[in-house]
């Protein structure tokens, strides 16, 4: 599934790109849009994936060296997190888990009963717990790795000087007028959310400003 979810991003990437040359806003909000639900959902299956992997050396160490009895209740509680967290993504895989917890816990009863002495629940829920934000933490890194950061929107529309007049010429407020003069100074190559900290704005009220001085005749969104 990781794999598919790698192959969607692609195309609707390549798609979003498509739409910002052809100066298609609008789909190009579409397409990264759900590009990042896309990486979110990537998120949770690797996460869900290095969990289980770190499961599986667990119980072969278990196996090898452990103590089934101390071992094997942090082991189905990390399973059980994941299934829980997993579920509303790939259900199939949380009910093949459900099923993964019980073999486990028969398991466990073969080998005994686990004593709330020997094995508290906290500290079980607080190892869960613990490998799961460790592995949500890898797979954040991979996916910044493994995906390509999103085009920026905010170059979406270039507002290029209508005329070669004096800073803030017919603008009707100061925002227009540092706005004016911020895209003259830049020839015409502004960035919404830049020239709002520089201008110590909101990047709404820049937008704003510039539909102002578009509406103006200052400037020309290219």
């Amino acid at each position: 599934m990781y794999s598919r979810l790698q192959q969607r991003d692609r195309d609707l990437f390549q798609r979003c790109v498509g739409a910002q040359v052809s100066k298609d806003i609008g789909h190009a909000k579409i397409y990264a849009n759900e590009c990042a639900e896309i990486r979110k959902i990537a998120k949770v299956v690797l996460g869900s994936q290095l969990a289980l992997e770190k499961v599986i050396l667990r119980l072969e160490t278990v196996e090898e060296f452990g103590n089934i009895m101390m071992q094997m209740a942090p082991v189905m509680s990390i399973v059980n997190e994941t299934k829980s967290k997993i579920a509303g993504v790939v259900p199939q895989v949380a009910s093949e888990l459900d099923a993964v917890n019980s073999l486990l816990g028969d398991l466990t009863d073969e080998a005994g009963e686990v004593t709330e002495s020997s094995m508290p629940i906290e500290t079980t829920d607080m190892e869960a717990k613990k490998v799961l934000e460790e592995t949500g933490v890898v797979a954040e890194q991979r996916l910044r790795d493994q995906f390509p950061d999103l085009p920026s929107l905010e170059y979406a529309n270039h507002p290029r000087i209508a005329e070669p007049a004096v800073a803030g010429a017919g603008a009707s407020d100061s925002l227009q007028a540092g706005v004016y003069e911020y895209a003259r100074k830049h020839e015409g190559e502004l960035n919404i959310r830049t020239c709002a900290d520089s201008l110590g704005a909101s990047p709404e009220d820049v937008r704003n400003a510039l539909e102002r001085l578009r509406d103006a005749g200052k400037v020309v969104f290219e």
